[in-house]
């Protein structure tokens, strides 16, 4: 690490080393955020009931169904 004696430069430099920050992350959270919902997903999907399905199955039974030619 080097010491710059120059306030101005200072100041330069961590502006410098912020906007590169800023510029690093905002390429890098689409792909956090991304990455934590095909989780979130994931485990939802794993987690979820099959009673919906076989409801829907019941009713879908019990509706006529009419072919006009």
């Amino acid at each position: 690490m080097f010491i710059v004696k120059s306030q101005f430069i200072q100041h330069t430099l961590a502006a410098i080393t912020f906007v590169l920050v800023l510029g690093t992350l905002s390429m890098i959270w689409p792909s956090i955020i991304a990455i934590f919902l095909g989780v979130f997903l994931l485990l939802q999907s794993c987690s979820a009931e099959e009673e919906p399905g076989v409801l829907s199955w019941t009713e879908v039974g019990h509706v006529s169904i009419v072919f006009v030619s």
